[in-house]
């Protein structure tokens, strides 16, 4: 056989089905859902209309600036633009993407898990029948990889709760858990961020700066290049690499506490220096007069260079007091992340520790995420407790009777307020939850079996990551990182409902076999 001149060519097909496969179940369990709800699209119209009216906002102030500038005619007066973006309505323009596709690109994400650009997902998303079927039945193409990301990024995390709350409802109503039972755990997972060093994170915030202020010409405003700055940086980064090498070796402790001499001597110069360059551009700034948009542009930039002039000082101290005079400096002061503010460092038990993110989820007796919380950096589990169960109670309308912890959230408060909330069974792992536990409670069948169920939630968790790429999140800030970790938990729900469907079925369909033979 001689290979095709043209292999590739369109083939003509008469019918095209979906495959039988994961992802059709999903996308099906999704369409169930959001058929369901319509509220679920209409919250997220509504966050679309405000995603476009901010963008018409931007548009609008553009024309106002060109028509300030603009000579009006002989005779003629207009009174100036003033723009509410809270009131901006959008009019017909070109075609939008539904707000239900937007929906389930979010559940999609979540599926994936990771973003749309990603090689896995964009190949998946462009080679994938059983999409072409499902945006065919719509009437529509699929939108563009960075079409999805901007709307998708468009929905709030407030309409992703309203999908956890569908869920829950939709599980409730077929009767498939009671939400009797509650289990808590947290687990690490990993931001989008390198490992921070005292020299690596210098060299990083430098070498921004110096990329951003480069860049300013393209906002309207004097782009800054200092040649003693470079030189700096070229040496810092030297400097980095031999600190980095020098770890573990005989000579490592002398010879890193001379290079970080000269790295902090070289970064106190290069911020002084830096901090003048950007205070030139600051005054720039106020007298530029540019469309709004661009101004909005330009603000951001300089905001950055603020940030990261004012970063080095923190950054300088902190590195001078733990290497060069061997103080301890406190988590809390130290600046671990020049791309994510909110990340904290996670150690727990004898797992690697981890820069990220350190959330919440809770866990139903049937094996559904009824809860996830998100607080910033490295928070203290015992004080996630109360917040957790307060959620979901209000989720799923059920106080829980048994609930299960480890030894994190033990305390005599937080038992105090399971108590008030009329939960019967509190069950904390370790000595600590003994302690505050009666001996006739820790030794009866009820608490023995709450203690047994906590292997469930260390399954959940190994489930999440190893399925759903739980462990990290490529979205920096503590709302897009929340907003991701959602979609996650959003799609393995999605999954579960489906085998649980599935088990059902099977059930059923042996049942009904066994009856003629029962007759």
């Amino acid at each position: 056989m001689h290979p095709p001149a043209a292999p590739f060519d369109p083939v003509p097909l008469l019918f095209l089905t979906a495959a039988d496969s994961d992802l059709r179940v999903f996308l099906q369990e999704a369409h169930g859902l959001l058929a369901a709800c319509p509220g679920l699209v209409a919250s997220a119209e509504a966050d679309l209309d405000a995603h476009g009216c901010g963008k018409k906002a931007l548009r609008l102030a553009d024309a106002a600036w060109r028509a300030e500038r603009t000579a009006p005619l002989p005779g003629f007066a207009s009174e100036p633009t003033v723009i509410d973006p809270a009131r901006l309505t959008l009019a017909q323009g070109r075609p939008r993407t539904p707000a239900y596709v937007v929906l389930m690109a979010v559940l999609l994400r979540g599926y994936f898990g990771a973003g749309f650009k990603s090689c896995d997902s964009a190949t998946m998303m462009q080679e994938s029948t059983t999409l072409l079927v499902f945006f065919a039945n719509l009437g529509l193409k699929m939108p563009g990889l960075s079409t999805l990301t901007e709307l998708v990024n468009a929905i709030s995390n407030k309409t992703r709760l309203l999908l956890l709350d569908a869920q829950v409802a939709l599980v409730l109503g077929l009767g498939w858990d009671d939400f009797s039972t509650m289990l808590q755990d947290s687990t690490h997972v990993e931001g989008n961020t390198v490992w921070p060093t005292d020299s690596r994170l210098l060299v990083t915030l430098v070498t921004r700066l110096l990329r951003v202020g480069a860049s300013l010409a393209r906002v309207h405003l004097p782009a800054f290049k200092s040649h003693t700055v470079s030189q700096h940086l070229a040496a810092m980064i030297t400097l980095d690499r031999v600190i980095d090498m020098s770890k573990g070796t005989r000579k490592g402790a002398r010879v890193r506490r001379a290079r970080y001499k000269s790295i902090l001597w070289r970064a106190r110069r290069v911020r002084t220096l830096l901090n003048e360059s950007v205070t030139q551009v600051e005054a720039a700034l106020a007298k530029l007069d540019v469309l709004p948009s661009q101004r909005a542009m330009a603000e951001r930039a300089v905001q950055r260079l603020r940030a990261d002039v004012d970063a080095l000082v923190p950054v300088i101290a902190n590195c001078e007091a733990r290497v060069i005079h061997e103080r301890k400096v406190p988590m809390a002061d130290k600046k671990l992340s020049v791309s994510d503010p909110d990340v904290g460092f996670i150690a727990k038990g004898q797992r690697v520790p981890v820069v990220g993110y350190k959330p919440q989820v809770a866990r139903s007796g049937a094996g559904f995420i009824t809860g996830l919380l998100l607080p910033k950096g490295n928070a203290a589990d015992s004080d996630q407790l109360v917040p957790m169960v307060d959620e979901v109670v209000r989720r799923t309308t059920v106080v829980p009777r048994v609930l299960s912890l480890d030894d994190g959230y033990a305390s005599a408060a937080n038992m105090a307020a399971m108590k008030v909330r009329k939960i019967e069974v509190i069950s904390i792992n370790g000595s600590k939850g003994r302690a505050l536990t009666a001996r006739a409670d820790w030794n009866s069948d009820e608490y023995v079996l709450a203690r047994d169920q906590r292997s469930a939630i260390e399954s959940l968790m190994f489930t999440l990551k190893q399925g759903f790429d739980f462990g990290e999140v490529a979205r920096r800030g503590l709302t897009a990182a929340h907003g991701e970790l959602l979609e996650k938990v959003l799609a393995y729900n999605l999954c579960h409902l489906a085998r649980m469907r599935r088990a059902k079925a099977a059930v059923e369909s042996d049942d009904e076999q066994a009856l003629p033979q029962a007759a």
